[in-house]
This record gives structure tokens, C-alpha cells and sequence, in this order.
């Protein structure tokens, strides 16, 4: 839950002189869709074609040095399912996703020495294969809450995205944990679907539709669970290497106060104080570094709030109430103006609107 100040403790600013962030400036290793031109085939359309059309070949799917655009990928999504017109394509193509298609980052949390600190090595060093979303591991009265979310504005197919999520990070746990292995149940931000069977089939666990985070709860002694044929000296060498990596990208750091309030927003606490401390540095000199930026805290956490509200409201059948606490707000009717202020229209305006578009 996101918690700064209360939201009814001042007026919280317009979203119009937000800084530019967009899917297109985010990038993600296009191995995530790796099992995309098999995906197509198996509804008997060629893939080359439909790939060509989107600036893509078959052949870049399976490259691990490949990226392109979240707005790319989003757009993809969207021209698969209408092509395929199957509302499942994202959690078919999660099906393909394990630790060896997240490149470096899959091979250091391969030879980790247990399950707790593979995870952990995922969460730290996931955005050198995508920079768009992000992991998050919590751990709360002995369950774990193994999730993953987008911190990039104004995508239009989350819902295939989280699916995809879902599926691979099942399959990361299988990896490390043995293919029995199965979570007691998975979150997924989206609306229930007509046709539950491809969720039963693949997933094979209890699922909660229209949640406000994509993640998949299981016993925190799983964490302990030693991986046996880890080889440490390869991850101590892995993790050299990633962390350097890291260190070349120099991110931006609004960048990365975005990406570590949606982290935190999976959690159960985001303050001023806990992405500073995130981002090793103190909370005065956060708030310096974002000013001199053109921007603020405030500003960036209201920019989360409002694309995660605007996400919920559209994939999810999820309550304005519920959204509302989700995001911190523990008076509905503070958010339902803070998010007038930022698109117009009430949450319920909002989601009817989108109704009459789809």
C-alpha cells in the first residue's frame, strides 16, 4: 500500500507537468516472447508476415542481445489477439518463459546457492532484461508474495503481459524448486475470463482474478530449499559481470524512484524515506536530485498512482473501494477527486467511458 503523506493532508499536484516517461522509452530482451512464432503457428498463422509488419524477424525472438520498446511489444500483444482472437495469448506465450530467457540475470538466480537468494538476485537485477517492469519478493506471517508489475505508463494490454508474468515466474519456481512444484495461489490483475479452461490447464492453481497485483503466494520455507547443482563460482563471476552491466546502463533516477514505488506499492508501505533508502541515499538528497530533475516525490508517487488506478479501472472488475485503499487513499472519496484532478472524470465516469469503447 502507498503511503506517504495522507492524501487528505494537502492538495495533491496536476499530473500535466509530469516528466516524459512512456513505453517507448523503456526497453525489454525480446526473449520474454520467446515462444512467439511457435504460438503463432499453433493457430496456423505464419509468423514471418505478421512479424515483418511489426518490425521484427523470427529469428530475433530467440537472440538474447535483442530488445525493443515496451510500446512495441505492447502493440504486438494487441495485433496477436486480434489475429488469433484468443484472450489468453499472453499466458500460451508465458508458457516459453523460464530462467534461461531472462539471460544474465536467469543464469546468476540459476546457480544462487538457495531458492531465497536466487529470488533475490531476480528482484535486484531484473531491469538488465527489462526495464519497463519488476519482481517483488515480500514475505508476510510465513507466505511469500512472489509478484511482478509494470511501472510503465500507458499500456494497453496489461492483462496479456501480467499473464505472461504469471506463467513464467511459475516456471522459474519449477526451476529451482523441482516441476511438482506449485504455488497455493496466483494474483492477476485482470477480469475473470469467460473461458476458465486455459487457466486451469496451465497454471493448475487456484487464481484470483480482478486482484490489484500480479503475484503467486507459497510457504516462505520454500526459500530455504538449497539448489543443489548451483555452481558458485559461476555466480560469483555472473555477479560481477551483472553488476557492471548495471552500473554501465546509468540509469535515470526517476527511472528508478518509479520503478522502486511500484516495488514498494506490492508491499504493504512506499514512503519518501523507503525509496530513498532503496536507492541508498538520504531523503533530503532524494528530494534534491528530483527537484533539480523538474520534478517531486509527490509528483512521481501520484503519476504511480493514477496509471495503476487507470490499469485497474480498465482490466479488472475490481471495486473503487478497494482501489482506492490499494493506493493508500483510506477515504474513497479523496481518490475519486484526486483522479477528477488527473483525467476529468471519476473512477466510475472512467471505467464507463472505457465500456462503451470496448
Amino acid at each position: 500500500m502507498i503511503r506517504d503523506k495522507s492524501p487528505g493532508d494537502a492538495a495533491e499536484p496536476q499530473l500535466a507537468g509530469r516528466a516524459v516517461v512512456s513505453a517507448s522509452s523503456v526497453r525489454v530482451h525480446l526473449t520474454a516472447l520467446l515462444g512467439l512464432p511457435e504460438v503463432l503457428e499453433d493457430f496456423g498463422i505464419p509468423p514471418e508476415p505478421l512479424l515483418k509488419a511489426a518490425g521484427f524477424r523470427r529469428e530475433d525472438f530467440g537472440d538474447y542481445e535483442r530488445t525493443s520498446t515496451f510500446a512495441q511489444l505492447d502493440d504486438l500483444f494487441g495485433t496477436c489477439e486480434r489475429e488469433t482472437k484468443c484472450p489468453h495469448f499472453g499466458l500460451l506465450l508465458g508458457q516459453y518463459v523460464d530462467l534461461q530467457a531472462l539471460g544474465i540475470t536467469g543464469r546468476l538466480a540459476r546457480n544462487a546457492d538457495c531458492v531465497g537468494a536466487a529470488l533475490r538476485d531476480l528482484v535486484a537485477y531484473f531491469t538488465l532484461h527489462d526495464s519497463g517492469g519488476a519482481p517483488s519478493l515480500a514475505i508476510h506471517d510465513g507466505t511469500v508474495s512472489l509478484g511482478y508489475g509494470i511501472h510503465t505508463p500507458g499500456i494497453r494490454h496489461a492483462d496479456h503481459v501480467y499473464d505472461l508474468a504469471a506463467v513464467g515466474l511459475r516456471n522459474v519456481m519449477r526451476q529451482l524448486c523441482g516441476p511438482q512444484w506449485r504455488p497455493d495461489l496466483i494474483l492477476l490483475p485482470r477480469r475473470r475470463p469467460a473461458d476458465m479452461g486455459p487457466y486451469r490447464e496451465i497454471l493448475g492453481t487456484p487464481v484470483r482474478f480482478d486482484a490489484v497485483q500480479c503475484a503467486m503466494l507459497f510457504p516462505a520455507s520454500w526459500l530455504q530449499r538449497t539448489i543443489t547443482d548451483a555452481d558458485p563460482m559461476l555466480h560469483s563471476l555472473l555477479e560481477e559481470r551483472a553488476a557492471a552491466a548495471l552500473s554501465d546502463e546509468q540509469p535515470l533516477l526517476q527511472g528508478e524512484v518509479r520503478r522502486a514505488i511500484r516495488l514498494l506499492l506490492l508491499g504493504e508501505h512506499c514512503s519518501r524515506a523507503l525509496v530513498a533508502a532503496r536507492l541508498g541515499m538520504h531523503e533530503r538528497t532524494l528530494g534534491r536530485r528530483l527537484q533539480e530533475a523538474g520534478t517531486t516525490f509527490q509528483a512521481l508517487l501520484d503519476e504511480a498512482r493514477a496509471d495503476i488506478a487507470k490499469q485497474l479501472l480498465h482490466d479488472t472488475r475490481t471495486s473503487v473501494a478497494r482501489i482506492s485503499a490499494s493506493l493508500g487513499y483510506h477515504d474513497p472519496t479523496v481518490f475519486t477527486r484526486a483522479f477528477r484532478r488527473w483525467t476529468g472524470m471519476t473512477p466510475r465516469e472512467y471505467r464507463s467511458e472505457l465500456a462503451t469503447r470496448d
